[in-house]
C-alpha cells in the first residue's frame, strides 16, 4: 500500500459552496430530465429515520437496565423524546452540511440542490411526517413531495 493510498481528502467533510450555481452562457444539449429515486428507496429513508430513532431509544433504556433499575412507563416516554431530541440535532446538522437526513444517507440519498438555512427546519418538519406515516409521505405526491417543497430540490440517488 503506498502512501497516497492512504491519505484522506482536506476537503472529505467541507460544506459546499452555497452561491448560485453557474450557468452555461451559450445553449448547449438538453439536459436530461432529472432522475427520481425509486418509491421504495424514497420510503426506506424513513424507514431508516425511524430505526435510528429506535436504537436511541433502546440504548436509553438498556442503560437503564445496566444501571439497575427497571424501566417503568415514563421512562418509555423519557426515552422516546431523547431519541426525537437526538435525531432533530442530527438531522440538523446532516441537512447543512451532508444535505440529507441520517435515513436518507442510509438508504442512498440525498438533496440535488443544497438546503437554504431557512428551509432546514421544514425539512425536519417533513422528514418526521415521513417517518409517523412510515415513508408514504414521500410517495404520495410524485415529484412534489412534502420533503422535495420543503427543501425547495428534488432528490438524488447518488451519494457523492
Amino acid at each position: 500500500m503506498t502512501r497516497d493510498d492512504r491519505d484522506i481528502p482536506g476537503n472529505w467533510d467541507a460544506l459546499v459552496d452555497r452561491g448560485p450555481r453557474p450557468r452555461p452562457s451559450s445553449p448547449g444539449p438538453a439536459e436530461p430530465a432529472p432522475h427520481r429515486p425509486p418509491a421504495l428507496t424514497v420510503m426506506a429513508a424513513a424507514w431508516a429515520d425511524l430505526v435510528a430513532m429506535l436504537a436511541v431509544c433502546t440504548g436509553a433504556l438498556a442503560a437503564i437496565l445496566v444501571i439497575g433499575e427497571r424501566p417503568a412507563l415514563p421512562a418509555f416516554t423519557w426515552a422516546a423524546a431523547l431519541a426525537v431530541v437526538w435525531w432533530v440535532f442530527t438531522a440538523g446538522i446532516l441537512v447543512v452540511v451532508r444535505q440529507a437526513t441520517p435515513g436518507m444517507l442510509l438508504a442512498g440519498l440525498t438533496f440535488a440542490d443544497p438546503v437554504a438555512p431557512r428551509r432546514v427546519g421544514w425539512v425536519l418538519a417533513a422528514a418526521l411526517v415521513g417517518v409517523v406515516t412510515l415513508g408514504l409521505s414521500g410517495v404520495i405526491g410524485g415529484d412534489g413531495s412534502i420533503l422535495c417543497q420543503a427543501a425547495a430540490s428534488g432528490l438524488s440517488d447518488t451519494v457523492a
